[in-house]
């Protein structure tokens, strides 16, 4: 790792749609932190991946075909991995090896084995492992945290998590993105946007949730998909809190809701990929709101630049970081309980518990 002073050395592992329009220009503008290499199997992504350094005034970084090359390179600090999840865990591990810190795109693992798996080798290496949970990096969110450990609202008695999109308008199956539909380990609302929901309720609450009873069905899937396209769930907080969880691909909805003992506190699209969202806090002698989706002082990747900055720093200072490898787990388990579990009523296991099995 380099001195304190000098910024970490970044390698960017799959330079697809994520990585050239929001982290690479993010990685670019975030200090303590400079791209000296990537790496694509597609020469074409690493070109126009290069591109952006040079447009942005940056120094020409190198560029391999594939990821074991730049976790091999002696001046690559830490990684960033953009792969599809279904690479996440082979990528996570080989990093790990190679004693790099390592950011890892959304959703870490396809289920709570295999994220468990990634929290420990990065454990046994003594190794950073971040996942990529850009948006709890806008004003939006962050605000939103702190008026709920104040209390702003009193005691919260309720929530309402709601996060969907017509994916068959942005994802139709066969064509780029259209996995979404037919893998059936790493497809489905879930692990795409569901997600969003777990860490969000877990970082909003500083809680995690106990107990859920579920719904998976379809509404507009293609016959020909065997993945259910809607999960509805009510859940119970281990602090006692209950609530309701959806996520579906039939329509589009990105809402946070919290009712307490003295008012409530609405949240509409805080998971944009680029700055921008809605809160609304009432209560019975108070009235606030903060509207930044019209900001437009802040450029499209803002949350992904400051995602670098944190861990980067956390890096350099040995400080802590969000989300940890046990905060991500937690929110597996969560999925997990989530999966093809129509009807049932599900107890799920803390994160600790499950990482010593």
């Amino acid at each position: 790792m380099n001195s304190p002073h000098s910024p970490i050395r970044w390698g960017v592992i799959g330079c697809g749609q994520i990585a050239v329009d929001k982290t690479i220009p993010g990685l670019l503008a975030a200090r303590g932190a400079q791209l000296v290499a990537l790496s694509d199997p597609l020469e074409v992504r690493r070109s126009l991946a290069r591109n952006l350094t040079k447009n942005a005034g940056g120094e020409e970084v190198r560029a391999y075909a594939s990821g074991s090359e730049l976790v091999a390179a002696p001046d690559v600090d830490a990684v960033y991995i953009a792969l599809p999840t279904g690479m996440h865990a082979e990528a996570v591990l080989e990093g790990a090896r190679a004693k790099k810190a390592i950011l890892c795109e959304k959703p870490l693992g396809r289920s709570a084995a295999e994220v468990a798996g990634m929290v420990r080798a990065a454990q046994e290496a003594g190794v950073p492992l971040m996942t990529g949970y850009m948006s709890r990096f806008s004003d939006v969110f962050q605000k939103g945290v702190h008026l709920l450990r104040e209390e702003a609202i009193g005691q919260i008695t309720f929530v309402s998590a709601h996060f969907s999109y017509p994916c068959l308008k942005y994802y139709p199956p066969g064509a780029p993105g259209g996995w979404r539909w037919t893998d059936s380990e790493g497809g489905g609302p879930l692990l795409d946007i569901g997600v969003y929901l777990a860490f969000g309720l877990r970082e909003m609450l500083g809680d995690s949730i106990a107990r859920i009873g579920v719904l998976n069905t379809d509404t507009i899937a293609p016959s020909e998909v065997a993945i259910p396209d809607t999960t509805a769930a009510w859940f119970q907080t281990r602090k006692g809190i209950p609530g309701t969880f959806v996520t579906t691909f039939s329509h589009y909805e990105c809402r946070l809701a919290f009712y307490g003992s003295r008012g409530q506190l609405i949240i509409e699209r805080p998971f944009n990929q680029t700055p921008g969202g809605r809160l609304e806090l009432r209560t019975d002698d108070r009235h606030f709101v903060l509207d930044s989706q019209s900001d437009e002082n802040l450029p499209h990747y803002d949350n992904y630049r400051r995602e670098f900055e944190h861990f980067s720093r956390a890096l350099l200072e040995k400080t802590p970081y969000h989300p940890s490898g046990l905060e991500v787990l937690t929110d597996a388990l969560l999925l997990d309980a989530l999966k093809d579990k129509s009807g049932s009523v599900v107890d799920i296991a803390g994160a600790e518990e499950f990482l010593q099995r």
